[in-house]
């Protein structure tokens, strides 16, 4: 029976040593596999960004998830929603920014968020839209597609706007829509 047991051992060690020889990772190989441009380098669900300058917060982005790609042409892209607040200058929530999705081009410093678009500003206007883009270099928040923008009982139609980054104050392009003017009008004034 003894020589049974080191037979029966010899031969496990025997297999370990070919089976740890047979084990070999040639690093060329492995360097070689490249991932296709499709798979993002890093994906973030449930995320939330504050962003600051000098210690204070500016935004803060909410999204489902966020797949950030660090191959040309870099990206970011958020999908299954968005939220992007807006701070005032002395810390407290301002304008906010939300849509069904977005991509940032870090390299140009742009965002676009597209799908069921609404931006409210401090004042409760509201800006509907299918597709926007903020440029963080110019401060600026444009789009050429049809915008919906609601001011109390007012309803204003146009196609393109361009706006401050927080929606304070706008210029709506091809403007149609409904106005209720309260006290003089333009008519009543004499020239």
């Amino acid at each position: 029976m003894n020589r049974r047991w080191e037979m029966t051992r010899f031969g496990l060690v025997l297999l370990l040593l070919v089976l740890l020889a047979s084990c070999k990772n040639d690093l060329d190989k492995v360097a070689a596999v490249e991932l296709p441009e499709l798979v993002p380098d890093r994906v973030t669900t449930g995320a939330e960004y504050l962003y600051s300058d000098s210690g204070i917060v500016r935004d803060r982005l909410r999204a489902g998830r966020i797949a950030e790609w660090k191959t040309k042409p870099e990206r970011t892209e958020i999908t299954e929603g968005l939220e992007l607040q807006f701070y005032t200058t002395d810390g407290r929530p301002g304008s906010l920014l939300t849509a069904r999705r977005g991509t940032i081009w870090p390299g140009s410093k742009r965002m676009e968020v597209y799908d069921q678009v609404v931006f409210i500003n401090t004042k409760g206007e509201r800006l509907e839209t299918e597709q926007l883009t903020w440029e963080q270099d110019s401060a600026r928040v444009r789009t050429d597609k049809a915008v919906r923008v609601q001011r109390g009982d007012d309803v204003i139609h146009g196609q393109g706007l361009d706006a401050a980054e927080d929606f304070s104050s706008y210029v709506i392009r091809r403007v149609t829509g409904v106005l209720h003017l309260q006290g003089d009008t333009l008519a009543d004034q004499e020239p």
